[in-house]
């Protein structure tokens, strides 16, 4: 016989599984909130990371997706009518989510995670409940949260064991409503078959999570070298205005050429402890990452470049250039996640393959052409300038060409106050050293700060910080003195890096931190090159340890070339430069975590209430084997025994009741007892205690007759019914 209203022949009579779920069932309703369950661990995670600011709701984005699926499946629309139907809503809904967001810069990137949402949430949906398949949510959900945690922190990883668990869940329980478990009485066969299947996903769960924590990250470096040489054009890529990825931000430790592309002025400067780079050098240095050569009023940024490959071991051809240098080598061990190849002095030459950035004929930067992964380490050598005081203040103005027409620029629209300051400052100095050192000396009257407010839009980073907020971090004071230089005709350019560090275990060992990144100027003295110069004035709050106005061999003895055990726990508790500088102890600012966006409220809530549910559960499960117990014993039939089981058991509820009977009651008089106590079931009650006393007493062994049988039995039914209800819900269970 087929079903009235779909025409379907029920699964019981064609003897197979029934494809089609009941929408509106409780199997289904479970199905349904395990399903969302297990996709709100991997929005979760997206929307925990925050990957941009302001960001979307993606837990909304989920909801109104699997409400839409439960609809259209319960509608019976063909197939091809509700994903056109579902296009369009999820389009209505992605503009919606993208009007809001106030940044045009992320609306790309977040109307490519509300579309990721709303399709995984509707495939996933359609899926479960047209098909009962259960695989294709687990499998899109995966997907998300292994690329979402593989661009995070450890700290997020515990995603992983939690969807896991939670897939486990949904696909048991799926499993058990296709094979109608739940619908008739579980034979052993069965019981067994689904306590394999669930320890099977377990340990499934249990060894993925293992090898996924021990196994270290599989690299080919010579192969990922080979194609980055070869495929320089994904930088142009990267890039492209097209790439909606631009404005995400790294959430592993990451420092790489294409997120040092501009460096705008900001509030906060670096300040983690973090251990970015392990350096093994005979002397302190400061380690550049690379160098702006044009300033904007918003910041720096870089002429186009030329990229050079340069083969293992292959030097640079300008790096003899200039007489008069001492060569240094020392070895880098990565702990992040880079392309930088940390240069002191001039580049020469190092053991992996670099790529040199060059921008009219002057370096800019040197890189790998891959990313490094944490804890691969490579050699370079570079050559180093000395030049005392005294040689750098015999040095006269007379620059190259090519020197002078790029490192003199400053936009059409500089500020005029700055030059009238800097012609002010340097007005009794005669070389380009005395006018280094006077502008200096003016800016080292400007006190340190590690957080300021940011320049206002439509006004100069450095006039206002000349003349405005007159403080600040290493930044400003570096970005204040290249542009009064060049204001005053003395090329210069702004270098990025870090300070020397501090001092590791062993001998000439450096630990560079995330909070010793660090920017200085650059001076251009003819004969001498580029010159390492340090505005940043040396006090409380500064990590800066030496004196300026420039750094030499001499200026960085202050820095010791090796740690003792005493030292290197002082550095542990509190940092560089205690006792070893200064004597000072800074501490690092606070930092304010804003309220959870209402994506992040919403998961949760979520979260916590099925975790709550779960407990409970769990603690229930005893009591549900107590009661189940009970249950298998009231209502059992022992159709030997019939008579005297029924009335024992009745006084077993009575009892329980608080109904007696009481020893001196004998059978009729207890039934009397119960009859008024319960009007409605006299004739039941008489039954079961005629019953019982003609067996008992009147020497009837055996089984009952049909007739007799079938009347003990209605009785049992209709009179522990009634005791139930009396001894009431709570007590029942």
């Amino acid at each position: 016989s087929r079903d009235k209203k779909t025409g379907d022949i029920p699964a019981a009579q064609t003897g197979k599984p029934d494809n089609k779920l009941n929408p509106t069932g409780w199997r289904a309703w479970i199905n349904i909130a395990l399903l969302y369950l297990v996709l709100e661990i991997a929005v979760l995670s997206i929307e925990q990371a925050r990957w941009i600011t302001p960001q979307p709701s993606l837990t909304l984005v989920l909801i109104l997706s699997l409400a839409i699926a439960w609809l259209f499946t319960r509608k019976r629309l063909p197939g091809i009518v509700s994903h056109i139907a579902a296009l369009i809503i999820g389009g209505g809904i992605t503009a919606w989510q993208a009007y809001q967001l106030s940044i045009p810069e992320v609306r790309a990137f977040a109307t490519f995670l509300v579309i990721l949402t709303w399709l995984t949430g509707y495939t996933s949906a359609w899926w479960l409940m047209r098909r009962r398949n259960a695989w294709v949510a687990v499998c899109l959900g995966a997907v998300v949260v292994l690329v979402n945690l593989s661009n995070l922190p450890d700290s997020y990883y515990y995603f992983f064991g939690l969807y896991f668990i939670f897939a486990v869940f949904l696909i048991t329980w799926n499993r058990m409503v296709k094979r109608h478990y739940l619908s008739r009485r579980i034979t052993g066969s069965a019981r067994r078959g689904i306590v394999y299947l669930v320890t099977s996903l377990l340990c499934l769960v249990i060894i993925a999570s293992f090898f996924a924590r021990i196994i270290p990250e599989m690299r080919i470096p010579q192969l990922q070298t080979l194609v980055a040489t070869k495929m320089l054009w994904k930088q142009d890529v990267e890039r492209s205005s097209f790439n909606f990825f631009a404005a995400v931000p790294a959430k592993q430790p990451m420092n790489t050429s294409i997120i040092r592309r501009d460096l705008p002025f900001k509030n906060t400067w670096n300040d983690e402890d973090r251990v970015n780079f392990l350096i093994k050098s005979p002397e302190p240095l400061y380690w550049r990452i690379g160098v702006y050569d044009t300033y904007t009023s918003r910041g720096w940024t870089n002429r186009p470049t030329s990229d050079y490959v340069l083969d293992k071991d292959e030097p640079w051809d300008d790096a003899a250039a200039l007489a008069g240098r001492d060569e240094v080598t020392y070895t880098v061990t990565t702990s992040i996640k880079t392309d930088v190849l940390l240069t002191a002095g001039d580049y020469i030459s190092s053991d992996t393959t670099a790529l040199v950035r060059v921008s009219d004929g002057d370096v800019i930067s040197v890189t790998t052409p891959r990313v490094l992964s944490p804890g691969e380490h490579y050699t370079v050598t570079s050559s180093i300038s000395s030049p005392t005081p005294e040689e750098l203040s015999s040095v006269e103005e007379g620059y190259p060409e090519t020197i002078a027409n790029q490192y003199l620029r400053l936009p059409a629209n500089f500020p005029d106050t700055i030059r009238v300051l800097s012609d002010n400052i340097t007005r009794d100095a005669r070389t380009p050293y005395e006018k280094i050192t006077a502008i200096d000396e003016y800016l080292s009257q400007f006190p340190y700060e590690e957080e300021i407010k940011a320049p206002p839009a439509n006004t100069d980073g450095v006039e206002y910080f000349l003349f405005t907020q007159k403080s600040g971090f290493c930044l400003y004071y570096a970005s204040a003195m290249v542009v009064m230089l060049r204001s005053v005709d003395v090329p210069a350019r702004l270098a990025i890096g870090y300070l020397p560090g501090d001092p590791g275990e062993g001998e000439g060992e450096y630990i560079l931190r995330d909070k010793h990144y660090h920017t200085w100027p650059q001076a251009y003295f003819t004969g001498y090159g580029w010159v390492d110069l340090e505005a940043t004035p040396r006090g409380t709050g500064s990590r800066v340890a030496i004196e300026t106005p420039w750094i030499s061999a001499g200026a960085m003895e202050t820095y010791p070339q090796s740690g003792s055990f005493e030292q290197w726990q002082a550095l542990q508790m509190y940092g560089w430069p205690y006792g070893f500088s200064t004597g000072e102890v800074y501490e690092q600012p606070t930092r304010i975590k804003g309220p959870p966006a209402f994506a992040d409220e919403l998961g949760q809530a979520v979260l916590i209430i099925f975790t709550i549910a779960v407990i409970l559960g769990i603690l229930a499960i005893p009591v549900w084997i107590l009661r189940s117990a009970f249950y298998r014993w009231l209502w059992r039939v022992d159709r030997a025994h019939l008579a005297p089981t029924v009335y024992s058991k009745m006084c077993n509820l009575t009892l329980r009741v608080g109904l007696g009977p009481s020893p001196q009651q004998t059978p009729r008089e207890f039934a009397v007892a119960l009859t008024a106590e319960f009007p409605d079931q006299a004739e039941a009650i008489d039954d079961i205690t005629r019953a019982y006393v003609e067996n008992r007493f009147g020497h009837r062994e055996g089984k009952p007759g049909l007739y007799e049988e079938a009347e003990i039995l209605k009785a049992r039914h209709s009179v522990y019914e009634s005791l139930l209800k009396r001894l009431g819900r709570v007590r029942t269970w």
